[in-house]
This record gives C-alpha cells, structure tokens and sequence, in this order.
C-alpha cells in the first residue's frame, strides 16, 4: 500500500477533556516544607506553576502547527509474525546532488520530534532525513502481542527505508534508537553502510591488561554506575508494571507531565527546559497514551539487550560515536571497540541525554563528517 502524507490534528473533545482534567488537578499540600527531596527539580511549585501556564497560556494548537512543519507520512508496514503496523515517519529529503540517505531513531522519552532542531542542518549537509516513531510511540501503532523486540523494531525499520527506495542508507540512534541501530548493523550490513550513536551500554569487557582512561572516560564510568544504581527505578517499574503504571499516567495528564519532568531534568546538561517545551514532549506521549511505550521495557530487559549473544557480537559496519559529556550510558572507547567497528569517535563536554535536541549544532557536524567519510556505493 502506499505511503500517506500525514498530518497531526489532536480532536477537540481530547483537548477539552485535557483542560477539565487540568481544572481538577489535585496536587498534595503537605510538601511545601518538606525536609526531603529527590534533587530533580520537579517540586510542588514546579508543577503548580508549569498547570498554571498550561491552562492560561500553552496553546497545543499553535504546538501541533508548528509539527505538522514537519513533512510527514504514514505507510503500511508488515512485520512476521505481528500482521502490520501503520508506520508514521518524517521524511525530509536535501537538495544536494548526491544525498545520503539516514534513518534517525529516537528513544524514551523522546519522540521523532525530536529531529526537529537537527533537521535543517542534516538536510543542508545533504542527508535525505527519515525519522520515524518506533512502534506503539506518538503516531505509529502498537504491536497487539507479545514478543515484538528489538529485532521486530529493526525489521520494521529496514522494511521503511525499502518502501522509500533506500536501499543503502546510514542510521543514527541514542536511546533506544542505539540499541536498534546496533541491531539494524548486526542484521542488515549489505543495506547499512555506516552506523552512529551516542549511547553505549555493554557488559565489561576482560583485557589482558587494563587500560588507562582519560577524565572524560572516567566520568562517563561514574555517571553509568550512578545511573545503573541510583536512577534505574523508572526501568524496572516501566519493565515489571507497564499497564499498571500506564492507567495512571494515562488518565492524568499531571502525573505524565511529573514522569516526563523527571527525566528531562535529571537525564539532559542543564538544558534550560521552557514549560512549552515541558508539556509539548508530555503531549507527545499523553496523547496517544505512554502505556505503549513502556512496553518496549517489558520486551527488552538487559539480559536479552546487552548480557545476550549479540550483546558481545562485533559490529562490522563502519561506526562511529558522539561521546556526550552528561550522557547516561557511555563507556570509554577501548570497551566500545569491543564490539563495534569503531572508525569515529568525538567527545564534547557538554550535552546530555538528548544530544539532537540540545546540542543539535554539535551533532550535526559530527554525523556530517563520519557519514561522508565512510559513504561508499
């Protein structure tokens, strides 16, 4: 069947419901003087203020226009063994004679918009852009049973860049989109002519003879640890209770908005998040329900996505690494060349989580210049 032009347009009974949910929001007052605290910013003034702004001065109709910039599609895609996902995707093509074509995969709890910033620069460098949302995230649907890993993901995606004629292309991903990329790498090597991340996590490898580690490396170590122990919570509840936890988050458009707070704040380099932007990426997910999202948690633990067989399988596609330096999972480049091809590798000190959004320019330039030095077909 064949690909759609797609538009995003939220129906007015979702928007009033929204706004009679935000009217009623009940928010604790017993935490004014609390002694205690979660050191993520999300306080009981943080979301009074952001429900404030919300109700008199956030317009998702402006928000929603402002995507639907965004050259957009739907297209039919059959995956074995789950029937077929009706796929959405933003295809963005250069105006240079001889573009690459890159497939951009974002991850939790970000959405495609998030190609948003990084989009003009990509399309300049000449990279025809395809950013989709993963199954059961934003616009594309939702697998109806269990079992859809990351291997059905990186089906699924290969299959759209088939549909669009790439049958070579290049792929960047963080987030989940790293560990599909990786996937995509290990699968399809005569289609992926090069692959890009900036998130690694991966068993410790053995050496004969430990290396030594720059700062850069040392703090990356450090802030895995601090993640894998102290901040972990939200995989193993969005793993073991994805429904439950859904209902909630489901049906209160507050209670969306404090998750998705939480990790902007604690995951990204003191980005400076405007409530816009904090209820934009909470809509992103609210509406179309986030319980399908976590599913992707309940589906790919750790030991079948990093302590499996293809967790130490080398990728042999030409690879490279953007090394953010407030990235969650990041592992000094002697782990990394462990099991990828590693051909580029760029540090930056600043940048977190979310590296296409809040260091777009930084990106950029990296993908330009790893994609076009390993563009051979």
């Amino acid at each position: 069947m064949a690909v759609t032009p797609f538009k995003i347009n939220i129906l007015d009974s979702e928007l009033d419901l929204l706004h009679r949910k935000l009217d009623l929001a009940r928010l604790p007052t017993n935490l004014s003087n609390e002694e205690w605290s979660e050191n993520n910013d999300v306080t009981l003034k943080l979301i009074s203020d952001t429900i404030d702004f919300w109700r008199k001065s956030y317009n998702w109709r402006h928000e929603e226009a402002l995507l639907n910039k965004l050259p957009q599609y739907k297209c039919p895609i059959n995956v074995e063994g789950f029937g077929t996902l009706d796929v959405h995707f933003v295809h963005s093509e250069s105006l240079a004679k001889s573009p690459i074509p890159l497939l951009f995969l974002h991850g939790w709890p970000g959405s495609f918009s998030e190609v948003r910033k990084i989009l003009p620069s990509l399309n300049e460098a000449g990279f025809h852009v395809v950013a989709p949302s993963l199954a059961g995230y934003g616009f594309t649907s939702c697998p109806e049973r269990a079992g859809f890993k990351l291997e059905q993901d990186a089906a699924l995606m290969h299959k759209l860049m088939l549909k669009l004629g790439y049958h070579n292309y290049v792929v960047q991903g963080g987030d989940w989109g790293s560990h599909i990329t990786r996937k995509m790498a290990l699968r399809y090597p005569e289609a992926i002519k090069a692959a890009h991340v900036n998130l690694i996590t991966m068993e410790r490898p053995t050496f004969e003879k430990e290396p030594s580690y720059t700062d850069f490396e040392t703090r990356s170590l450090k802030q895995h640890e601090h993640f894998d122990t102290q901040e972990f919570a939200y995989f193993q509840i969005q793993n073991s209770k994805p429904r439950t936890l859904g209902f909630a988050l489901h049906d209160s458009p507050v209670g969306m908005l404090a998750w998705m707070a939480d990790k902007l704040f604690t995951w990204s380099d003191s980005y400076p998040w405007s409530p816009t932007e904090l209820i934009t990426w909470t809509l992103l997910h609210y509406f179309p329900g986030p319980t399908t999202g976590f599913h992707k948690y309940r589906e790919n633990t750790p030991e079948n996505v990093v302590f499996c067989e293809d967790g130490s399988k080398l990728v042999e596609v030409p690879t490279g690494v953007s090394a953010f330096g407030r990235e969650l999972e990041m592992v000094p480049r002697s782990w990394a060349e462990k099991i990828y091809n590693i051909v580029f590798w760029e540090e930056h000190e600043r940048g977190g989580h979310f590296a296409a959004y809040e260091k777009p320019k930084e990106l950029a330039e990296d993908l330009d210049k790893f994609f076009h030095s390993v563009w051979k077909v």
